[in-house]
């Protein structure tokens, strides 16, 4: 949809809603204003009527109306309240060129459920008896649906896994726990151990003095060895990432060198091809639109009465002359020339056989460019990669480099610990009351204690980081409630195509029922739309098939095929086939306007309760009717006679 939100650009009861064309299909110029309700266009047939509906759906956003023969300018004005939406239309060298603001972007809603006349998509369809799903879903994105599957199951697998990951954390906890309480246990032995050995230790001085001056070279040499231990702990931690950190930088310059040596010419290559395919599949498409604008007018000129040909008679049988595979020469509208009108009818085939071809490649185009917008997104994530390792690997080598001089750092610093060390332990070997073998394996035992007890400190605090790091994770009823809303997300998702499916059968299958009812065709019993294929995967296998059921002179029931209804009946069908789009896709919400034409094979009566019937979902209904039709139509709606048309 182009507007945000459609109750703005929905016309209110005192908006003025107002068309001015000029110069478009049959008509000169007029202006002619609509009230909210039914307006009926009433005149006989080649006045203008349909050129006039034609102007509006191409304003509405649809398929572009014909500029008129004769001129090389026109346009089409839509007024509605305060904001005005106009179509110019000029005659170039390659064609007409249309440009303006219509009132909606989204053309395919406008041709397929607001303007219904007789080359509509629905009604067609219903003629041809094509398959009616693809033609009521076509407004839905399917392919944006399935991103967002895609999405949302990557989400619910990151859930997931991170609920596995905190599961299999939980179950570490009470080893954990464990060894914490082991460790703690053992602290507690070693601390008590070297306090009785310090008490041991102050046993053996004899002399207050000595002791004092012993004491205080057994207090540094035994802060000088917890250093030195300190220290090496330090480096051995060092050390370890050091031999962590060296094999990484190969690791990743071996992954880089895996990746494609894509540059940014290659990218800017890529992106240039794109651009041009893009270019060319828009020329295709604008080449396409044109000769189809060509087609159709010159299609609509054969088809008028001879009223409006620019040809001169020279038979005394007007019919005649009219039919397409009549030998009888005509002047040509558009050069001028003489020439037959089977001639004419060959070129307009010839000219269909082009549009064809154009369309054929665009579409083969279309397939051109997802291959290269894919190669373009692999070129932009090998190059985006390969400068995510670049700098990941001077990362490391940085790190790297640190390490290595703190290293250096704490070796200088544990070769002056171990110096001082040195020199202590000959002043205290020096020392007289140092010299008992038992007190100095006593200082020994209490330094390989001390030692013991830094690694065991370490340890438990290594522990004591797991545990708080696994205290610390999501909560899992938390993980769990948004795994589960991501998992209801994803059905959500899943079924939102199947829901619309399911609607647009409910839909048509209601205002059918309710159709039949008020028509009162005498021998249809039902028509009814079944959603057939819904349980295979991909909805792509889903099939909207078309029922009818008769109802004999005797009262007995049978199914019959779309092929042996009237005309008048297929019309119907075709009529509420684009309604229940209309509905099921809120159109009205974006463009509160429906175009009715074409109507001449359904009876007067059954005409006036369809026109009725629909003027109920429309807020603006614009109909095209013979002045017969419009006769037995209550006069409360608005009339605009084909007078006003010219």
């Amino acid at each position: 949809m182009s507007h945000s939100d459609g109750s703005l650009q929905k016309p209110t009861v005192e908006e003025r809603v107002e068309l001015d064309v000029e110069n478009i299909g049959g008509i000169d110029a007029c202006s002619v204003e609509f009230q909210r309700g039914v307006n009926l266009l009433t005149g006989r047939n080649a006045t203008n009527r349909t050129s006039l509906l034609r102007a509006v759906s191409g304003i509405l956003g649809g398929t572009d109306a014909t500029l008129k023969s004769d001129a090389d300018e026109g346009h089409v004005t839509l007024t509605v309240g305060d904001r005005e939406y106009s179509r110019q239309y000029k005659r170039t060298p390659t064609g007409v060129q249309v440009t303006g603001e219509p009132y909606e972007e989204n053309s395919e809603l406008i041709d397929l459920f607001i303007s219904l006349l007789e080359n509509n998509p629905a009604r067609l369809a219903v003629e041809r008896g094509d398959e009616l799903r693809e033609l009521i879903m076509r407004p839905v994105d399917t392919t944006e649906i399935e991103r967002r599957i895609n999405r949302l199951q990557d989400e619910r697998d990151e859930i997931s896994a991170e609920l596995d990951r905190i599961e299999r954390q939980s179950k570490r906890l009470p080893k954990l726990e464990e060894q914490r309480q082991t460790l703690s246990a053992e602290l507690e032995s070693l601390e008590s151990e070297i306090e009785t050995l310090h008490a041991e230790v102050t046993k053996y001085e004899a002399d207050a003095e000595m002791a004092e001056e012993a004491e205080e070279l057994v207090d540094t040499l035994d802060e000088r060895r917890k250093e030195r231990s300190e220290i090496e702990d330090q480096i051995d931690l060092v050390s370890a990432e050091i031999d962590a950190l060296e094999e990484q930088p190969a690791e990743l310059r071996a992954e880089r060198d895996t990746l494609s040596e894509y540059t940014e010419a290659d990218l800017e290559s890529v992106q240039e091809k794109l651009r041009s395919v893009r270019n060319r599949k828009r020329e295709l498409e604008n080449t396409a639109s044109d000769l189809s604008a060509i087609v159709e007018f010159n299609e609509d000129i054969l088809s008028d009465s001879i009223s409006n040909l620019p040809e001169e008679t020279t038979s005394n049988d007007p019919v005649t002359e009219l039919a397409p595979e009549s030998d009888q020469e005509v002047t040509c509208w558009t050069c001028g020339n003489r020439a037959e009108r089977g001639a004419i009818a060959d070129r307009l085939e010839k000219l269909r056989s082009v549009v064809t071809e154009k369309r054929n490649e665009s579409s083969d185009l279309e397939s051109r460019i997802t291959e290269l917008e894919d190669e373009q997104d692999e070129i932009r994530e090998a190059i985006d990669e390969r400068e995510r390792l670049e700098a990941e690997i001077n990362d490391v080598e940085r790190k790297l480099e640190s390490k290595k001089e703190r290293k250096a750092s704490l070796e200088a610093k544990a070769s002056d610990v171990r110096e001082a060390i040195s020199e202590l332990e000959t002043d205290v070997a020096e020392t007289e009351e140092l010299r008992d073998s038992d007190l100095m394996e006593t200082y020994e035992r209490i330094s390989e204690l001390q030692y013991e007890q830094g690694q065991k400190q370490q340890e438990l605090a290594s522990i004591e980081d797991e545990i708080e790091e696994i205290e610390l994770l999501p909560d899992k009823s938390d993980l769990q409630n948004q795994l589960d809303e991501v998992r209801r997300e994803l059905n959500r998702e899943r079924g939102r195509v199947a829901e619309l499916e399911s609607e647009s059968v409910s839909k048509f299958n209601e205002h059918m029922d309710e159709v039949l009812d008020i028509l009162s065709y005498r021998n249809i019993s039902r028509i009814w739309i079944e959603r057939k294929g819904a349980e295979t995967s991909g909805h792509e296998n889903t099939t909207f098939d078309l029922h009818l059921v008769r109802e004999s002179g005797t009262g007995s029931v049978y199914e019959d095929t779309v092929e042996n209804l009237s005309e008048s009946e297929r019309e119907v069908i075709g009529l509420i086939v684009a309604l229940a789009g209309f509905l099921v896709h809120e159109v009205y919400r974006e463009v509160p306007f429906m175009l009715l034409d074409s109507l001449e094979a359904i009876d007067s009566e059954r005409i006036a309760d369809l026109v009725d019937y629909f003027s109920e979902y429309s807020p603006y209904l614009i109909v095209a009717l013979l002045p017969e039709d419009a006769s037995g139509i209550t006069e409360r709606y608005t009339r605009i006679t084909a007078d006003e048309l010219n």
